[in-house]
């Protein structure tokens, strides 16, 4: 009898209703996915914010590496599993445009994601291999266009945006330059700073260092604005290309059909997390860009804006996640 008793105790605890389920979050600790291997922006991002999370929220935050297929394996993986709030993923702006970048792709981002808070607006910028003869992006151009399919880039993979960012600037460049994907920027930087490629296009935090420590030059940023970490280094749009822009996001999204509950601990907890001046300044200082948060309501909305203007992007350049 008492047995019996028991194993019905048991068993009414592992299906609560999702109301009660959502009061008790969190009770263990949470997992935070990332697409891309350590080495490169995502992985910066969440090594600083996973230690802030789990202070804000009372349970570890473990990082979980889901690489491969620029994100496919990570998005796919995190769109299958259950809303209960103990799996989060850091996204990119590539998964707002997924559709875009792949037609056929199942995924939708969003029907099968839930859309908790940004985290931070980045800027890309053109690196080259010191050795090559070009101090200013308008020598680069020139340079690139005096030999047509000569000159290779390498970015963290197919459809990221540091690919979206590299041929967009091809097309409104009107160069020729052999795209180059590798798995994650780590590899990447690596056979950059080998002079195995000549060129880059890469996340501006993860690039810093390498930048300031004179092992590749910096040519342009994406942004609107000058990068407060980089005031010598251009804006493409001023340095040669007027009306280029880009300045995606990284988010922190969730499996669809959330408790809206659960949703809101997470938001909450992501505002705490990253509020405080000490933290705000170190991720600056390791990130190259502001951290921002927002409301999930706000941060749909980013996302649909930014799916929007990756679209145009896609189009005007004719990428092919494909390639």
């Amino acid at each position: 009898m008492i047995a019996r008793i028991f194993a019905a105790l048991i068993a009414g605890a592992l299906f609560l209703p999702p109301s009660v389920a959502a009061q008790n979050f969190p009770s263990k600790p949470l997992r935070l996915i990332v697409r891309a291997p350590p080495g490169g922006t995502d992985d910066l991002i969440a090594r600083l914010i996973a230690p802030a999370f789990s202070k804000a929220l009372g349970q570890q935050v473990v990082v979980d590496y889901r690489t491969g297929a620029g994100g496919l394996v990570a998005w796919e993986y995190v769109s299958k599993l259950p809303p209960d709030g103990y799996t989060i993923m850091l996204a990119a702006s590539g998964l707002a445009a997924v559709k875009s970048l792949r037609p056929d792709v199942t995924i939708d981002p969003f029907r099968d994601f839930g859309w908790v808070s940004q985290v931070t607006s980045f800027m890309l910028v053109i690196v080259v291999h010191p050795s090559l003869p070009t101090r200013t992006l308008k020598e680069f151009i020139a340079f690139a266009r005096a030999r047509p399919g000569q000159l290779s880039y390498g970015t963290s993979g197919v459809g990221a945006t540091p690919h979206l960012a590299g041929e967009y600037f091809k097309a409104m460049s009107k160069t020729e330059i052999n795209h180059v994907p590798y798995k994650g920027a780590g590899p990447m930087y690596l056979d950059l700073i080998g002079g195995r490629i000549e060129v880059g296009s890469a996340v501006l935090g993860s690039a810093l260092p390498l930048i300031r420590d004179g092992r590749i030059r910096a040519l342009g940023v994406s942004g609107a604005q000058r990068s407060a970490q980089l005031p010598n280094v251009p804006t493409i749009a001023e340095a040669a290309l007027p009306g280029f822009e880009f300045e995606p996001f990284y988010a922190i999204v969730v499996p669809p059909k959330m408790p809206r509950e659960i949703t809101n601990t997470l938001a909450d907890a992501i505002v705490k997390a990253m509020s405080p001046a000490d933290f705000r300044e170190q991720f600056l200082k390791v990130v190259g860009s502001d951290a921002v948060v927002n409301s999930p309501e706000q941060m749909l909305q980013v996302a649909k804006k930014e799916a929007a203007l990756i679209d145009n992007i896609v189009r005007t350049a004719n990428i092919k996640a494909t390639e």
